[in-house]
């Protein structure tokens, strides 16, 4: 049972406090061990190999040279298929006619009808949790399975016991009918359970804890069992039973640790007792909650420890994980306490390992008050990972240190040596290969970094893996100004992602040319057509414009997704019929024939402005591709921040300053202009810098020189 299952939640931290896995979102990072993922992330592709789980990572897109969609994440548990492939499985194998459960069964044995199992609304939590349906079904069997019991005595147990687990107020009412049962007998063994398991879930913990203590020495071997085990449960809960702020919290320091202390001894007592019991997991897990009452944490620690490595599948393992980085890993230490973090304790080498990475962080590098990692705490490390047979691990944590923490590159090229081979699951092995294709990049070796990422694309790797390669490569070819090698014929990136990425931002003229000709789908070549074309726009290269429009012959599907929406082709099409009431505007392919021409007409220009002022296009938007793509994000910024600035007020302010220009299309130009500052002062039309004494000066012009035309009476303000 996890620990928030059944009582308050401590308050925590996350590294995504955006994303709980109990709402079964993911966890983004990459497919390798990287102080930035997530801990949960790391910790779970971690264990997950070790125990030969398999990993729920985010699902690829069936073609992704066709999709932009695809990033690195980790989700919890198992992969669920898709509706389709649950809908193609339903066609073949079509649901078989419901068949009767087995708590069913037992009702049925124990001459109760099924309809009375049925409860609408029921929403138990705390102490009330276990009054389930699975708790039902324990009683049902212990009743099924005592020989010594009557028919009619079996029945009336169980009505009162489906009575509690309805949650109805009169279940007193039984007990009259009880009384014929003899005292020492298991019916009345039954019974007074009953009315103790009742007084437990209202709260009245010491009448309950009197009647367990009685019922543990019972001849009835369930009974006595689970008296034994709610003893336990009576004192986990008196220990937070007052454990709450002003504000109706769950405080840990009012905790009563003599009732955590008691509910320890008797969670021993039990598994003692009864090493093979019925609540021996529940126990176990309880176990839990009571070590974070006490804020044991070495202890605490020691035993999230053991139960990750005996999860039985990947759920349990994920719901493990997730409560230990709630609890333990990523748990809230107030301000100003003396309380520190936990890095590592006796017999601990997962989470170690987990945390050791989180501190390798840069922004924890820089925090004084975050844990620092140490050569001497390093090899201090090393014993318990040689102990738990995890040396690999511990040796790639050191070179990540270096890595990381002291930046020498030259002694993580020493450590690792580039395989010739990589298990597809041996996730360290990957990590130590990806760390020395970055140490190589760190260091300007770009011919050996490509190598080595190439390398690596030519092994039999999972297909996230190979993704993840794929951009690090692009990455490589993008940091030695060698982009048109991510698009040539040979190239082992075929994401359209990152070639899409790339397009938009590093790539020059030549290269958009080529693909919007000869990319291998029609979505690539979209997307460089597009990109080309507004570029031609926003630089002025107006005949460019007309001759790259031609390149549109080579794509024979238009895109008509929402997914590509950004690069929407027919934005060209724009026919100047929604320009501003009463300034008239040619198509936007004529006003761009006009200025190919000449490139200072003035009513061209402020049509060209009308059209990016309409269609709300101002620069190449990457946000479909933007976001998890490590570096290749950081080069692509950098490009689209040192690009062309060219914007609508460019235009206006040609026409305002062309003595040429005529009085219809000056006025206007003044108008627009002052308007891109509406409402807020701020410019939303390119990103100059204008002051307000400017924008001052243009509203005057129009309201001297231009008085009674339509543009200065509908100008009201300048802002």
């Amino acid at each position: 049972m996890a620990i928030y299952g059944a009582s308050p939640l401590a308050m925590a931290s996350f590294d995504d406090m955006s994303c709980l896995w109990a709402n079964d979102c993911t966890l983004d990072g990459a497919p390798y061990l990287a102080p930035d993922n997530d801990t949960r992330a790391n910790l779970l592709m971690l264990l997950a190999e070790q125990r030969g789980f398999h990993t729920a990572l985010s699902a690829l897109p069936q073609e992704v040279n066709r999709s932009r969609e695809y990033t690195f994440g980790v989700f919890k548990g198992a992969l669920q298929p898709d509706s389709a492939v649950i809908e193609a499985n339903n066609r073949q194998n079509p649901p078989s006619a419901p068949t009767e459960s087995p708590l069913e069964a037992m009702a049925l044995k124990l001459g109760i009808a099924t309809s009375a199992l049925s409860v609408e609304g029921i929403d138990n939590e705390g102490r009330w949790i276990s009054n389930n349906k699975d708790s039902l079904s324990q009683f049902f069997s212990a009743l099924l399975a005592d020989q010594r019991l009557e028919k009619p005595d079996q029945n009336l147990l169980a009505l009162r016991r489906i009575a509690i687990y309805r949650g109805e107020q009169d279940t007193d009412r039984f007990l009259p009918l009880m009384q014929h049962f003899a005292a020492g007998s298991p019916a009345a063994a039954f019974r007074d359970y009953l009315s103790n398991a009742e007084l437990f879930y209202h709260g009245q913990f010491p009448a309950a804890e009197a009647g367990f203590l009685d019922l543990k020495e019972s001849d009835q071997q369930w009974v006595a069992e689970t008296a034994t085990y709610m003893l336990f449960r009576v004192a986990l809960n008196q220990a937070t039973e007052h454990a709450v702020d002003e504000y109706g919290m769950f405080d840990l320091k009012k905790v009563n640790k003599q009732a955590a202390e008691l509910a320890l001894q008797r969670a021993e007592s039990y598994v003692t007792t009864f090493p093979g019991g019925a609540y021996v997991d529940s126990v176990r897990g309880l176990h839990r909650r009571v070590y974070w009452y006490l804020a044991d944490w070495p202890r605490l620690a020691q035993l999230y420890e053991s139960q990750l490595m005996s999860a039985k599948n990947i759920d349990s393992l994920s719901a493990l994980i997730d409560e230990n980085d709630q609890i333990l890993l990523s748990r809230l230490i107030p301000y100003n306490s003396d309380e520190q973090p936990f890095t590592s304790v006796t017999d601990t080498p997962l989470q170690t390992f987990t945390q050791t990475m989180k501190w390798l962080r840069k922004y924890n590098l820089e925090n004084k008050d975050a844990p620092k990692v140490t050569a001497e705490i390093l090899q201090s490390y090393k014993p318990m990972f040689e102990k738990a047979n995890m040396l690999a691990v511990w040796q790639y944590m050191h070179n990540a240190w270096l890595f990381y923490q002291q930046g020498d590159y030259p002694a993580v090229l020493a450590a690792i040596k580039p395989a010739e081979q990589v298990t597809p699951n041996d996730i360290v092995a990957f990590s130590q290969q990806v760390m020395y294709g970055n140490a190589l990049s760190r260091l300007h070796k770009w011919p050996e970094a490509e190598a080595h990422w190439r390398h690596l694309l030519t092994l039999k790797l999972s297909p996230h893996q190979q993704q993840y390669l794929q951009l690090m490569l692009a990455t490589n070819l993008a940091q030695n100004n060698n982009v048109a090698a991510i698009f040539a014929p040979e190239s082992p990136i075929n994401n359209l992602r990152y070639r899409s990425l790339v397009l938009k931002t590093l790539a020059n003229k030549t290269l958009l040319q080529q693909q919007a000709a000869s990319a291998p789908t029609d979505e690539e070549k979209t997307i460089a057509l597009y990109t080309l074309l507004i570029r031609d726009l926003l630089v002025g290269d107006y005949q460019g414009y007309l001759d790259d429009k031609l390149l549109k012959k080579h794509i024979h599907a238009s895109l008509t997704s929402e997914a590509f929406a950004d690069v929407d082709l027919a934005m060209f099409d724009w026919n100047g019929s929604d320009t501003e009431q009463g300034y008239f505007c040619a198509p936007l392919a004529q006003t761009v024939a006009v200025l190919a021409k000449n490139k200072t007409d003035a009513h061209a220009l402020n049509c060209l402005g009308e059209f990016f002022r309409t269609t709300y296009l101002s620069q190449i938007s990457t946000e479909a591709e933007m976001g998890s793509n490590d570096e290749l994000d950081s080069l692509a910024q950098a490009a689209l921040d040192n690009g062309s600035k060219q914007g609508r007020l460019g235009y206006y302010q040609q026409v305002i300053a062309d003595p040429q220009a005529e009085p219809e299309d000056k006025t206007y130009a003044l108008y627009r202009a002052v308007m891109c500052f509406a409402p807020s002062g701020y410019n939303d039309c390119d990103e100059q810098g204008i002051p307000p004494e400017m924008r001052q000066r243009w509203f005057n012009q129009l309201k001297k020189n231009y008085k009674g035309n339509q543009w200065e009476q509908r100008l009201k303000y300048y802002w």
